[in-house]
């Protein structure tokens, strides 16, 4: 992920405005009040797939990769015992990070809704306008510093009535949680603690939080907060004296009393940071705000809150219990990475002692190293569901997986315009803003990487679907493995 088009055209907010903010942006639960989650990870069908998607950071690109991938994904059909159906029916998880949210939050109004015309409205209402044209006016507008200078007014909400403006209309995270719509989790950092913070109904518990009334703008806005540029969404935790009705969390409790010997470091990390969210005795830090920025900083492909669903009993999503009960049994995870990777000018210079170069590096290549680890961890715990499921003993029906990669990088080189595509697509700059050509440019990439995906190939040809290649590759499908007869 590389930062610098959006880096070097916010930058003038650092000298044109102050970066302090005293506002948050939460509201407490309403006495008796409970975080209902109204979503559900069961497939209506047993034959149906349960499919879980990742959305990354990287601004416009992002969203506009995302949205390539689900207007694919939409053009397939196939027939299961409840009747036919498009492929992003089936989409049951989305997390997301940055850019990537704002097709998250799309998806999760509009699936299902002629989902196709909407993803066509998403580019006309938003990516193919001058967004940062419209950020930069109010930067650079007096009466902007004086509502900043004397009010809570702060920089990220200039990008949250952006969003509002051109989507979401003070839409609300109650529109999106509801039956028959995905689990759609946005993802932020926690700016103290480095955690990541993501928009779900048992961590609005934590801060005894109203989960439902948090402006789809907001949350988004959040997850898109690169820091220095944009200031923080700051939350406050209203865990004391909790006038709501939240749902217990023992599960944190027993984590942290585990013995040393069998401790398991990310789970106990997490343990912790839910109970001093909770502002349990004893606790590691005292939290009274929560300040978050970019969820890129902490995970940017958006991998962390998949991962916690495929392993974690106490997940919102409950998806490890369905799988356990044998309720799913096709399991479709397509991670979908807008990282580009122009050419850096560094190589050739000397001197590299700016100071926006050095931040823009130090922001970028720890992401992407965290990044690719995050890839090969899921991808492990992907095959090792996949082979435990057909070695596991008095069972006839094993669990069938299909991993599926959209990544720039794994465009064939193997023809001149492969070449030429894979190393355009990669140059798109990381900004609020995206041109015609480029996201055509993003369509058939998108496209090309969907079609020659070994997994994505098999899952069509194992639901006999219309509406994409239809025979697996050669090389298969690592994860797709079958029962030995």
């Amino acid at each position: 992920m590389k930062y610098g088009g959006l880096f070097s055209t916010l930058m003038v907010a650092v000298t044109l405005t102050s970066s302090c903010t005293t506002g948050f942006q939460n509201s407490v639960l309403p006495r008796g009040a409970s975080n209902l989650e109204r979503r559900s990870v069961a497939p209506p069908a047993p034959d149906r797939p349960v499919i879980l998607m990742a959305f990354s950071g990287g601004g416009a690109r992002a969203a506009a990769l995302a949205a390539a991938v689900l207007a694919k994904m939409d053009g397939v059909t196939y027939t299961a015992s409840d009747g036919r159906h498009r492929l992003t029916d089936d989409i049951t998880l989305v997390s997301s990070v940055s850019g990537g949210s704002v097709t998250a939050a799309w998806l999760g109004l509009y699936r299902g809704e002629n989902l196709g015309e909407r993803l066509a409205e998403l580019k006309d209402r938003f990516l193919t306008q001058d967004n940062m044209g419209s950020l930069k006016g109010n930067l650079v507008n007096p009466l902007f510093w004086v509502r900043e200078a004397f009010t809570d007014y702060s920089r990220i909400q200039a990008l949250e009535e952006l969003l509002d403006k051109r989507l979401f209309d003070g839409k609300q995270i109650s529109e999106i949680n509801q039956p028959g719509k995905p689990f759609v989790i946005f993802n932020a950092s926690d700016m103290a603690g480095g955690e990541t913070f993501a928009f779900t109904p048992s961590r609005f518990d934590d801060i005894c939080s109203d989960f439902d009334s948090m402006r789809l703008s907001t949350a988004v806005a959040a997850s898109a907060a690169f820091p220095i540029a944009l200031t923080p969404v700051t939350f406050k935790d209203f865990q004391k004296d909790c006038p709501g009705n939240i749902r217990d969390a023992r599960w944190a409790e027993i984590e942290q009393a585990a013995p040393q010997g069998q401790l398991n470091l990310a789970e106990y990390r997490n343990a912790r940071y839910t109970n001093d969210l909770r502002q349990r005795e004893p606790t590691f830090r005292s939290i009274k705000f929560i300040h978050l920025l970019d969820g890129g900083l902490a995970d940017n492909l958006g991998i962390n809150s998949i991962r916690d669903a495929l392993s974690r009993g106490s997940d919102d999503t409950h998806l490890l219990q369905e799988i356990n009960l044998g309720h799913v049994r096709k399991l479709v995870v397509i991670i979908v990475n807008a990282r580009s990777d122009p050419p850096n000018e560094l190589y050739e210079k000397q001197d590299a002692s700016g100071l926006f170069g050095q931040l823009a590096a130090v922001t970028s290549a720890p992401i992407d190293a965290n990044s690719l680890n995050a890839q090969q961890n899921i991808d492990r715990l992907l095959l090792e569901m996949a082979r435990a499921a057909v070695e596991a003993p008095n069972t006839d029906i094993a669990l069938q997986v299909y991993n599926v990669t959209v990544d720039f990088d794994t465009i064939a080189a193997d023809t001149p315009g492969h070449r030429a595509l894979r190393d355009v697509v990669k140059t798109i700059p990381t900004s609020w803003n995206i041109d015609a050509d480029q996201l055509s440019t993003i369509d058939q990439a998108s496209a090309l990487i969907l079609d020659n995906d070994g997994c994505y190939r098999q899952l069509l040809a194992d639901l006999k679907a219309t509406g994409g290649p239809q025979n697996p590759l050669s090389t298969g499908c690592k994860t797709r493995v079958t029962k030995p007869h």
